[in-house]
């Protein structure tokens, strides 16, 4: 009986041992970046801003309800249309920079960032109606209204969210 306790006891360590053995997970070695410029280097840029683009362009297709033609049609010139926006943008919060010195030049630049900006709007809004009818074109604008409200407002839910739960 003692020599039947033993060996039982043996072979349930050794499978205790085996089953730990085999659930470490084996990583190669990664050469870690020492310092946080090669951490910035090496991370994909914007990963987050491309996941809200697709999310975005996911919206506005599923309210827009367009056809394959129009679809393939129209969204190189939407993404078109976005890189300018952003291009515009990205100037425009240069301009108000804090390096930037206050004054006329600085207004004057403002003034016309913003008319870029409706100039843009203008241009690519003849350019959605060669491809889609007045009503979807309009709805084009409605439905980033509507993403970028409801992105501000999970953004601010998740941001208490943080606070609250310290």
């Amino acid at each position: 009986m003692y020599k039947l306790a033993r060996y039982i006891f043996i072979i349930f360590l050794f499978l205790g041992i085996c089953t730990k053995s085999f659930g470490q997970v084996v990583r190669p070695l990664l050469r870690r970046p020492q310092n946080f410029q090669e951490r910035v280097i090496q991370r994909p840029q914007n990963r987050g801003l491309n996941r809200i683009e697709e999310v975005r362009e996911e919206y506005i297709n599923q309210r827009l309800n367009m056809n394959a033609d129009q679809g393939q049609r129209f969204w190189p010139i939407y993404r078109r249309y976005r890189q300018s926006l952003k291009e515009i943008l990205r100037k425009k919060r240069l301009n108000n920079s804090a390096d930037q010195p206050n004054g006329t030049d600085q207004i004057n630049r403002e003034l016309y960032y913003e008319s870029e900006l409706v100039n843009t709007r203008k241009y690519y809004t003849d350019e959605f109606l060669k491809i889609l009818p007045p009503e979807k074109v309009s709805l084009i604008f409605k439905s980033e209204r509507d993403f970028n409200d409801e992105l501000l407002k999970q953004l601010t839910e998740r941001s208490e969210g943080v606070k609250n739960n310290p």
